[in-house]
């Protein structure tokens, strides 16, 4: 609390100054894409966004893009008074035609609030019943129960009168409502109001706010007041307020202070002590309507007509030529013992700022040129004046100038007073080092050994050296001998613009390259490719604290070198911080060693727009990391929804993630830590809000994101997105199932072809072998045959007549069996119904003569095999024989059949012959042997007859 009264303290003695000084606010309006720059509510909802009610439409911002909706979208009226995020996270929209809500990210009306539909709702509120009250522009308020239903109260039921501004509930549950004609609370079902004649000191009432220790705040268009049990202690203008219309009450959370917003400005209250602010300080509108104290420390103001204004804290302050500056290029800042700070210009001389005012001395006054480089008092307080066209002292009100006789070097760049050799130096921009020793100059150059003409800055340390920052590197003078050092000893760059003697006494170089650290031997060069936002460092500057801070033509670095120097990958302490225009700067682009620390600590540099007074002690650290957010997926041009399984088409694997972490105060300078899983790649930092992957093979990803503010702070969970990116069709599963059955399909058909053709070929050969079988030794064997029964004709003897029959005999026999054979060979009789056609003519060849009847049963058109065909047909033959010779039977009945796995051959008699014979004959040995050929199984039963029965596989 002390901290916050010095502020205070600081402040009050600073506003007496105010037309001076300009404070970092932010603004954003139409021109950022704002919606109306008239603006009536803000509200931070639990993922960070910013929503802006308008007078025309909602806004809703992520601290670099507005999001625009309007009744098209679903609101109920482009007009919106009020804002109020629940318990679940719906936001609740009070129009000037009834309410809306917001729920997953779709704006819906709510059927049981119709009744407002005609009403201008001015605010909403949940109380911890978890029910809804509703404030109207009067109509009084309404009431939304749990079990939906509405009631309505109004001045009839004891409300001050029937126009709400603000509905509230304190600590005990008492609901307080600011009406038009005074406090109104709702205690245990009971209205009572309190008005001027209880002390207010107005009754319009505008808002109501909580204290941090449950004090009730009230605004009203009388001033500023607290409730204490049934007393009210009231603040005016007259205690300091900047304006009695108060419009809006916003609690800083960390000292518990109140922003409040007036007609005439902003005022922070604190210890019943106030700061004001208007457009003097910044504020684009004096008018401010509502304000907003965010999760980041920083507070809001909504304006009437100058959008919304970002207020970034106290620790800047602004100065140009709207505050009486003669000039915004700021080459110089210096103080003397007044505590007058004294600001050099190129181009407008020379301006004295203190509490008085600003006192501006240029070549009317006596300056020898406007055009003013350097700086720097004596010990009689003398101003000595570097300027483009010669040195000027400025003592006691008048100049002393020096004519080109006595200074022929004109170009006067830096300054430094010696009490070492009791003397000044004076660096010139491309003419050497002068010495002066209040009586006479003396040049050193770099014949003598400087390192370069050209003297940009000149310190002295400790040991009496003098340090000559050149274009050419860094001269040391000692013993009146120069030494020089460049990038051979570790400089970044030679072009050298400032340098400076630490707490420490080591020195500092800020180069075109860099900056550097001088160990005593060597620097230690510090660069972009370590983490420095810049390469081009104009000055650098050391705080009380030991922080340096170093000017760049992308604005100001902060650089902690202890967290440089013991940086963990872990810390959340970041060695370098860029703070620019957006942070509170007066311009980003600074000037070559245009920095100061005056005695209070506070720096002040230098820019071309103007100067910049920075208050390290009044420095904060942003606690609250970023809030992170998929923005969109996008996929080959299209955009992809962020719901449900995600599955990319193999045409589209150019993928782009677009996201965003929520950060007010840096929103440019927020860094992304990200990966995509199972793409082989590490995490990889940027500080674009976007991330684009080409040609993804297909496959499984997770898409990990985080993020850290512009202090170093990470958020805690990091966000992921997981997705498929599919298969082309030719890499799918179905289509590599097709491709194998087709393939196996077409193996399959060419062996089929080519069995195929091979039986053909094969049937062919048999049916030629048959042929030439049956044609030629057939017919060869008839021949013998008919020969040996012409020659039995003849008179022969008789052992030749037996010879003869016998060869004959023989002849037709083997003609017979050459039959069965070329029969079996032939292709053309490789049915069932080919053998059982084989088989009838057997029988009836043979069972007539013996008078036996038969029946056959059988036949089918399906193929048997050449060897399978043959033995069953021999079997046949064989059973029929053995019927024929041994039976005494009548009667045979043949069967049989193949259902293209298994054949079945039955030959059954009803014979009464000696069963011995039929049991040891030879037939039936030849039988079980032609069925042992065929792997098949035969059997022989006994049961009314004689069966022969042969199984197997066709």
């Amino acid at each position: 609390m002390r901290f916050y009264l010095l502020i205070v303290l600081f402040l009050a003695i600073s506003f007496s100054e105010a037309e001076a000084q300009t404070l970092p606010f932010r603004t954003y309006s139409i021109e950022n894409g704002l919606s109306e720059s008239v603006v009536n509510d803000l509200l931070q909802d639990e993922d960070a966004y910013l929503w802006i009610a308008t007078s025309y439409g909602l806004n809703r911002f992520d601290g670099i893009e507005f999001e625009n909706y309007y009744m098209e979208d679903g609101l109920k009226e482009n007009r919106i008074h009020s804002l109020y995020e629940d318990h679940k996270g719906w936001k609740w929209i009070g129009t000037a035609a009834g309410v809306n809500v917001i729920k997953s990210d779709s704006i819906q009306s709510v059927s049981a609030l119709s009744p407002l539909n005609s009403s201008t709702v001015l605010d909403i509120y949940q109380d911890e019943l978890n029910e809804y009250w509703f404030a109207t522009d009067g109509e009084g308020v309404w009431h939304l129960d749990g079990n939906n239903n509405i009631s309505q109260y109004g001045e009839v039921n004891g409300l001050g009168d029937d126009r709400v501004r603000k509905v509230l509930e304190d600590e005990e549950g008492i609901l307080w409502f600011a009406t038009r004609d005074g406090l109104t609370k709702l205690e245990d079902g009971n209205f009572r109001t309190f008005t001027e004649r209880h002390g207010l000191p107005d009754d319009r009432l505008r808002d109501l706010t909580i204290g941090q220790d449950g004090t009730l705040w009230i605004g009203s268009r009388g001033g500023l007041c607290k409730l204490i049990g049934e007393v009210f202690r009231c603040f005016t203008e007259n205690d300091g307020l900047v304006n009695n219309r108060i419009q809006s009450i916003s609690v800083d959370q960390e000292s518990g202070g109140l922003w409040i917003g007036t007609e005439e400005g902003v005022s922070f209250f604190i210890e019943e002590s106030f700061t004001n602010y208007s457009v003097d300080q910044g504020l684009t509108n004096n008018i401010v309507q509502t304000t907003l104290y965010d999760r980041e420390g920083n507070i809001w103001f909504g304006t009437f007509g100058g959008g919304i204004n970002l207020f970034l804290g106290n620790h800047f302050r602004n100065y140009t030529v709207e505050e009486g500056l003669p000039n915004n290029v700021i080459t110089d800042i210096t103080e003397d013992r007044t505590g007058s700070h004294w600001i050099s210009t190129y181009g407008g001389g020379i301006a004295r700022l203190n509490n008085s005012g600003t006192t501006i001395y240029n070549s009317q006054d006596g300056l020898v040129d406007n055009k003013v480089y350097t700086m720097a008092f004596d010990s009689t307080e003398g101003l000595f004046i570097g300027t483009r066209w010669g040195l000027s002292i400025f003592r006691e009100g008048v100049f002393q100038n020096f004519d080109e006789t006595e200074v022929p070097y004109r170009k006067i760049r830096s300054l430094h007073r010696s009490e070492a050799t009791d003397s000044w130096w004076l660096g010139t921009y491309g003419e050497g080092v002068l010495e002066y020793d209040n009586q006479d100059f003396q040049l050193w150059t770099e014949e003598e050994g400087l390192a370069n003409n050209t003297v940009m800055a000149i310190e002295e340390s400790e040991d009496s050296s003098l340090w000559f920052a050149t274009y050419g590197g860094i001269s040391q003078w000692k013993d009146s001998t120069f030494t020089t050092y460049g990038i051979q000893h570790g400089l970044p760059n030679n072009g050298v613009m400032d340098i400076l003697i630490d707490k420490e006494g080591n020195l500092w170089a800020a180069t075109f390259g860099g900056i550097a650290r001088f160990d005593g031997e060597n620097f230690e060069a510090i660069t972009p490719e370590d983490g420095l936002p810049d390469e081009v460092c104009y000055f650098i500057e050391q705080d009380d604290r030991g922080i340096f801070w170093i000017g760049t033509n992308r604005g100001i670095i902060r650089f902690d070198y202890e967290a440089y120097k013991n940086a963990e990958p872990s810390d959340d302490r970041r060695p370098f911080k860029l703070i620019t225009q957006a942070q509170g700067l007066v311009a980003n682009e600074m000037n070559a060693g245009a920095s100061f620390k005056d005695n209070e600590g506070d720096l002040w540099f230098g820019s071309v727009g103007g100067v910049t007074r920075f208050i390290p002690s009044m420095e904060t650290m942003n606690a609250a990391p970023p809030s992170i957010h998929m923005k969109n997926l996008n996929a080959g041009g299209e955009n992809v929804p962020l719901q449900g399984e995600i599955e990319i088409e193999s045409d589209k694997r150019n993928i782009t993630f677009s996201y965003v972490g929520i950060n007010f105060t840096s929103p440019d300078q927020v860094e992304y830590q990200y990966r995509l899983r199972n793409s082989g790649e590490g995490w990889q930092m940027t500080t674009d809000r976007s991330v684009r992957y080409s040609s993804l093979s297909p496959g499984d990803y997770t898409f990990q994101l985080r993020a850290r503010n512009n202090d170093g702070r990470w958020n805690e969970e990091q966000t992921e997105l997981s997705f498929t990116v599919l298969a082309p069709f030719w890499m799918r599963w179905w289509f590599i199932t097709a491709v194998i059955v087709a393939v196996i399909g077409l193996i399959f058909f060419i062996y089929n072809y080519y069995r195929v053709r091979k039986m053909v070929e094969l049937e062919r050969m048999r049916v030629r072998i048959a042929s030439d079988l049956h044609d030629d030794v057939g017919s060869a064997l008839t021949e013998i045959a008919l020969q040996s029964d012409f020659l039995q004709t003849m008179d022969v003897a008789d052992p030749l007549q037996d010879s003869l029959r016998q060869i004959g005999n023989q002849s037709r026999k083997i003609v017979s069996s050459l039959d069965d054979i070329v029969w079996s060979i032939d292709a053309r009789n490789d049915t069932v119904g080919d053998l059982t056609d084989r088989m009838q003519d057997y029988v009836n060849n043979v069972l007539p003569e013996k008078e036996i009847s038969y029946r056959f049963e059988g036949d089918t058109q399906e193929k048997l095999g050449v060897s399978l065909r043959e033995n069953l047909y021999l079997i046949f033959k064989e059973a029929i024989n053995n019927i024929a010779k041994h039976s005494n039977a009548g009667k045979v009945e043949i069967h049989l059949a193949t259902n293209g796995q298994r054949f079945v051959m039955s030959i059954h008699d009803d014979g009464t012959g000696p069963q011995n014979e039929r049991k040891t004959g030879q037939g039936l040995s030849n039988m079980k042997m032609r069925a042992k050929r065929i792997d098949a199984d035969i059997t022989f039963n006994n049961n009314k007859g004689f069966e022969v029965r042969v199984e197997g596989t066709a």
